[in-house]
């Protein structure tokens, strides 16, 4: 007698703190948030359905950052609202400990799905620091589920000491590998749910980013055929395919799509399946008036803090073009690297700009800061010498590439993961970036106050935290000297600038020449 049985799983990853629709520079509804996923799960939503997150769900939004700064913060919203949709299952994601541990237990404490973590250990105990490493459910008179979760462990390589206090985050591929085998013979479908993207183009199966270890979803598919379900993440992409005989999916961010993996389930002698998936975008539903109701007092609040005015400028300086704001540095890159030189008093600064940022109006609210540096860094001051700092720059440069006679941003910049911010702007030194040169060869003209830098001479250069430790390929700059690590994010040293000084006369230079 055949007997069939269908369960559908539903994943999001990269939520980002966007449950609201819209993003919180113009307000402005767009596609997008916990709310209207809420509406479209509701929608398609039958009996025996599992709902997946895939991580980092708790650092990206305005709102996120505000609910951060609360002291009294006990359980975080983020948790309230995954815990409202029923969640069955979560994993970390890097982003998870932006804020510290304090913020992080107040989600991770609070949630009624299963958090899967098989990698992040407590290292006194060697168990998960929270959570567990897989789990089973059966279904009714049907097949066994499996699922394991793992976390990019290329953590520490972007996070803050602090923040990761008495973690041992152990190797992603090679903990699912030790997992999938373990579980394997005792299920009939098995789920790997990473926090992490994909190190190869999926159709070739080559590398198209540098094999750091910080995405391992292409070796997970080419060297462990016995998952049957990799969820992936991390990468921001909208993916669906199959390899060999896994079936990949990764479902976006910020909450604008949804992914449905349809399983359908045969029994004869022993339990088959067919996988079908599906990428929902959410622009024709409305936002389920629940969940906006659920976090109104922490939105409210949050839309009340960011209209805070705490200064003023001459005009508007808003950023509308962002290869034009890289290509001709924007006057607010002076302003970021003047008050980051001005704080820590070292004689280079650096600073990137956001994938999408806003810039000030001339009236400055929390609003325009926050849309303009989104990242929740703090600043490390770094002893580099000059070759070094031309290593550094040569590094940034390889962001530009020559199309049709264009500057335009280059392709691994784009694809698989828009990355604006791995382009860096320095003050005060002066150069030139000739993008028809060879990589490695395209700063010339390079000066700090109208002298030649000294290859041998060592400089102090300030950075954030991201960049200090290696983050964006930058892999050279742990190995300098660290001089002082402030621990104060950017956002309040910009925000007590602009308050201390009111009148904001931006120092502008135009010090960086882009050229073909």
């Amino acid at each position: 007698m055949t007997k069939t049985i269908s369960l559908q799983i539903f994943q999001t990853s990269d939520l980002h703190g966007y449950v609201y629709p819209f993003r919180y520079t113009s307000r402005k509804e767009q596609a997008m948030g916990l709310a209207k996923l809420q509406t479209k799960l509701l929608q398609l939503s039958r009996p025996n359905r599992l709902l997946i997150d895939t991580g980092d769900t708790i650092q990206g939004s305005p709102l996120t950052y505000y609910v951060a700064k609360q002291n009294h913060l006990k359980i975080h919203p983020m948790a309230q609202v995954l815990n409202h949709m029923n969640y069955d299952y979560i994993t970390i994601g890097n982003h998870e400990f932006n804020y510290g541990l304090r913020v992080l237990h107040s989600f991770v404490d609070h949630l009624t799905p299963t958090i899967l973590n098989g990698n992040l250990l407590d290292q006194r105990t060697n168990q998960p620091f929270v959570g567990v490493t897989h789990d089973i459910r059966t279904l009714a008179d049907g097949p066994t589920i499996g699922i394991i979760g793992v976390t990019t462990h290329y953590i520490p390589n972007w996070e803050q000491p602090s923040h990761i206090a008495n973690l041992a985050i152990r190797d992603a591929f090679e903990t699912a590998q030790e997992l999938v085998k373990q579980l394997r013979p005792k299920v009939d479908y098995l789920i790997v749910n990473y926090h992490g993207g994909f190190e190869k183009d999926l159709h070739t199966m080559e590398y198209n980013v540098e094999n750091t270890g910080e995405n391992q979803g292409a070796k997970l598919l080419e060297e462990l055929p016995d998952i049957d379900l990799l969820l992936t993440g991390h990468q921001h992409r909208l993916l669906q395919g199959t390899h060999q005989h896994t079936t990949y999916v990764q479902p976006g961010f910020n909450g604008r799509n949804l992914a449905e993996i349809q399983v359908t389930f045969t029994h004869t002698t022993a339990w088959s399946h067919e996988t079908k998936v599906t990428l929902h975008d959410v622009s024709d539903v409305e936002a389920d008036p629940a969940i906006l109701a659920l976090l109104s007092e922490n939105e409210n609040n949050t839309q009340d803090y960011l209209d805070t005015p705490v200064g003023q400028l001459d005009k508007d300086y808003f950023i509308t073009d962002q290869l034009a704001a890289r290509v001709q540095k924007h006057p607010l890159v002076s302003l970021i690297n003047h008050i980051q030189q001005n704080a820590t008093k070292a004689d280079i600064s650096m600073c990137s700009l956001g994938n999408a940022v806003s810039g000030f109006a001339k009236d400055i609210t929390i609003r325009d800061i926050i849309g303009t540096y989104e990242f929740p860094n703090t600043l490390v001051v770094k002893e580099l010498t000059g070759r070094i700092i031309k290593q550094a720059l040569e590094k940034s440069a390889e962001f530009f590439a020559v199309a049709a006679g264009e500057i335009v941003i280059a392709a691994a910049y784009n694809n698989p993961k828009l990355q604006l911010y791995a382009y860096d702007m320095y003050d005060p030194i002066t150069y030139t970036i000739h993008v028809s040169n060879p990589i490695g060869d395209r700063i010339h003209d390079l000066l700090l106050h109208g002298e030649p830098l000294d290859m041998d001479k060592t400089y102090t250069v300030v950075m954030n935290n991201y960049r200090a430790s290696g983050g964006g390929d930058y892999s050279f700059i742990p190995r300098c000297p660290t001089v002082s690590d402030t621990q104060i994010e950017v956002i309040e040293l910009l925000v007590d600038y602009i308050v201390s000084n009111k009148q904001i006369t931006i120092p502008h230079t135009n010090n960086i020449k882009v050229i073909l």
